[in-house]
């Protein structure tokens, strides 16, 4: 395998001093390729607010974004590069393929070679003819299943990592099937340390969390700021208990805030601050702020170094 060994944004590549407070997991552009009235609420495509959304988390402290929009659910590379020059920021988009339900009308023609191909020449050249190259790449799985054509993602995503280095970035679908995606992946012989499984959180089960650690693998926390009336007292204690049985060095934390409600710009809360500020305030009750900076900063830069 190929080494990675660099940190590459919309605007090119840094070095991992550069990357600061980081979120692992979040949108700032989306527009789900579906016509269902529903994902509406799931549509962020005013680049001025989501240009204020980012200028508020640069406000903060905050250095860098991993835009997690993958092919076919709106990806729009140049409205982050705007983004990031408008706001002093970092970002780092993404190639790869999302669950099948927002995988492309084409993507069960294509072959397996013919999926990894084009994913493989986004890393390298660039996406959509830009020049603009992803720093990370994505799959994602179904609700407690792993369909024939997420199987079939996972495969193509192994190996554009394999060839190149590229670390890898997950879709559990509401936590499930973390351990499933690993188990594919260390068959096709991905190591753990490259993948961070994201939404873990989500399924709200610490031996869970500690099984997917204990693998070796990166996890994040990131709907952090659904439960604002008990101020995340769960993911809190769970992020607590991690530290504590010594996997500090595999946990993110993001909000995955891709939904208008989510971002006081398009009119709703708690926004791309909440993390450095409220969420902050109540980690640092029950961790140490070197806890918080080596969650916050030095796990992202070493992971997504490659």
């Amino acid at each position: 395998m190929n080494t990675w060994n660099k940190i590459v944004t919309v605007n090119g590549e840094i070095s991992s001093d550069e990357m600061g407070i980081t979120y692992a997991h979040e949108h700032l552009l989306v527009t789900p390729q579906l016509p269902d009235e529903k994902y509406e609420a799931y549509t962020l495509d005013d680049e001025e607010k989501s240009t204020a959304e980012t200028a508020e988390f640069a406000s903060y402290g905050g250095k860098t974004i991993v835009e997690m929009t993958p092919i076919n659910y709106g990806r729009d590379v140049l409205g982050l590069q705007r983004i990031a020059k408008a706001t002093g920021t970092n970002i780092i988009c993404t190639s790869g393929y999302h669950k099948e339900l927002f995988q492309p009308s084409w993507f069960a023609e294509k072959s397996d070679d013919e999926l990894f191909q084009i994913v493989y020449d986004e890393v390298l050249q660039g996406i959509d003819g830009t020049g603009v190259r992803p720093g990370v790449i994505k799959f994602g799985t179904s609700h407690w299943q792993i369909t024939a054509q997420e199987e079939r993602a996972i495969r193509a995503v192994a190996r554009v990592h394999l060839e190149t280095g590229i670390p890898i970035s997950t879709h559990c679908d509401k936590g499930t099937m973390g351990m499933e995606q690993l188990d594919r992946l260390e068959k096709m012989d991905v190591e753990p340390q490259h993948v961070l499984l994201c939404h873990i959180d989500s399924a709200e089960n610490y031996d869970y969390a500690l099984e997917l650690c204990s693998r070796g693998a990166h996890i994040c926390f990131d709907h952090v700021g659904r439960e604002l009336a008990n101020h995340d007292h769960l993911r809190i204690e769970m992020l607590k208990k991690l530290i504590i049985a010594g996997y500090i060095k595999q946990l993110h934390i993001s909000g995955d805030m891709g939904k208008k409600e989510y971002l006081p710009a398009y009119g709703g809360k708690p926004g791309l601050r909440y993390i450095l500020t409220t969420l902050k305030e109540d980690l640092l009750k029950e961790i140490t702020e070197e806890d918080y900076n080596q969650i916050m900063i030095t796990n992202a830069a070493a992971f997504f170094l490659g």
